[in-house]
């Protein structure tokens, strides 16, 4: 009647349907779209066709997710550089349903993710990223069963924006696109990277190591959606810290390929697989 949702043993079902959709839409639009584009422009590798229908459809989503992102931050309520949004009101467990809708379409789109990185050409960094993808999961069904939804929303989109640009450079890249052209994508989402990833995330680690512990009494009330305590408080911390590890671990990669191009090396992805 308010316009607002609450969780319920349902979205179970929801999460479901769109791990299935995903999977189809994925191999539709890589097969059907990304592909005979990738042939039309000249692309003859098998193995480049298959990269570029993988960052390709990796840019799609990202760029929908994010824009839905800040549609939902921006209509619902105001983060940017005010940790205290994060926590006004909580226990937030009604919450506009864009927000809750997006919210499970991600939590999906993960799971399904798990599936995609056991069918893709192997990574060097394989297990850098399933260990990425499960803190991800915990830290995305954490804070939607502990009602940190706003937290949530604002990890997405500030982890989405360099995703994009990075899939994109990399599908230039993959289309023959300029050396020249490839390295200025490449520093624009090296400099995304690091305000977003490291300068504006911290303000929301900082958020949760500081300003939940001023603003939310310790309290655990589960039947009120009360699951700020002392026993459990760390966990949200924990879950961002080894988050940001890992990115820091993929800075270092993206520093190696900045180094290849002030030599006059062409940008290479650290993280691809190993083609040998």
């Amino acid at each position: 009647m308010n316009g607002l949702y609450s969780k319920a043993w349902t979205d179970f079902n929801f999460i479901g349907f769109w791990i299935v959709v995903f999977t189809f839409l994925r191999a539709f639009v890589m097969t059907v779209v990304l592909k005979p584009f990738a042939i039309w422009a000249g692309v003859k590798k098998e193995h480049q066709q298959n990269r570029f229908q993988e960052e390709g459809w990796v840019c799609i989503y990202y760029s929908i997710s994010w824009t839905l992102g800040m549609v939902s931050s921006f209509f619902s309520w105001t983060f940017w550089f005010k940790p205290e949004a994060l926590f006004e009101g909580y226990p937030h467990t009604q919450l506009p349903h864009v927000m809750m809708w997006y919210y499970y379409v991600q939590l999906a789109f993960w799971l399904q993710q798990i599936f995609v990185l056991h069918i893709e050409a192997p990574r060097k960094d394989f297990w850098a990223l399933m260990a990425h993808h499960t803190v991800t999961l915990l830290l995305i069904s954490g804070s939607a069963l502990s009602n940190f939804w706003r937290a949530g929303n604002v990890v997405f989109v500030v982890m989405d924006l360099a995703d994009i640009i990075l899939a994109f450079s990399k599908s230039m890249k993959y289309l023959g696109v300029s050396d020249r052209i490839c390295d200025v994508f490449f520093g624009t989402f090296m400099v995304t990277w690091l305000y977003t990833r490291h300068y504006m995330y911290a303000y929301i680690l900082h958020g949760f190591m500081f300003t939940a512990y001023e603003m939310i009494p310790f309290e655990l009330d589960i039947s009120q959606g009360k699951w700020y305590c002392r026993e459990l408080a760390w966990l949200p911390i924990l879950g961002l810290a080894l988050l940001q590890i890992l990115m820091v671990y993929w800075f270092a990669l993206i520093l190696r390929i900045l180094i290849k191009i002030l030599k006059g090396h062409s940008a290479e992805d650290e993280r691809s697989e190993d083609e040998a």
